[in-house]
């Protein structure tokens, strides 16, 4: 016969006694002599002289609630309140229950991206004027240069135009 028992750790180890275990031999206090049942996703501890069955996540990935900072569950029990083993996704927020989309934080990141754009497009056309400009102030043009150099310059008033804070901007094809 075996004393099976959980130790401070909270694991499940048979008892090792220089004498086996018998109906004449106590076992510790924390120790039974009936092996436990065990079920997917529980943990079998001992409690008041029984067996009861513990959640049990361990190795599995929680998130946080406020951060979505993602914790690997070292623990036997319940999953930590502030935590959920759902997994957030881009632009989400928790309402109590699961992860739903955070409006307002993906359209201030559209709203980034759109102002980086606008910026991006802006510096290429400065760049593209400046060496048309540039042959065209020293004669040095040829055919259809002073052409693409007020396409250009179009293109680039059209960019300043653009209200970054639109979510659906629709930006004008380069010359």
């Amino acid at each position: 016969m075996i004393n099976y028992y959980f130790d401070n750790t909270n694991e499940l180890k048979p008892y090792t006694h220089q004498l086996d275990a018998n109906n004449d031999t106590l076992p510790p206090d924390n120790a039974l002599r009936i092996a436990p049942k065990f079920e997917c996703g529980y943990w079998p501890c001992e409690q008041n002289g029984r067996w009861i069955l513990v959640e049990d996540n361990r190795e599995k990935t929680a998130y946080n609630l406020e951060t979505k900072e993602a914790v690997t569950i070292d623990y036997i029990g319940k999953i930590k309140d502030g935590f959920t083993l759902l997994e957030p996704f881009a632009y989400s927020k928790w309402d109590d229950e699961k992860w739903v989309l955070n409006e307002d934080e993906k359209n201030t990141h559209i709203i980034k991206q759109n102002k980086a754009k606008q910026h991006s497009l802006i510096n290429e056309a400065n760049d593209k004027i400046a060496v048309l400009q540039d042959t065209i102030d020293l004669g040095m043009q040829e055919n259809d240069e002073e052409a693409r150099l007020k396409q250009w310059k179009k293109y680039r008033i059209m960019l300043t135009r653009i209200n970054t804070s639109n979510i659906d901007i629709v930006f004008p094809e380069k010359p």
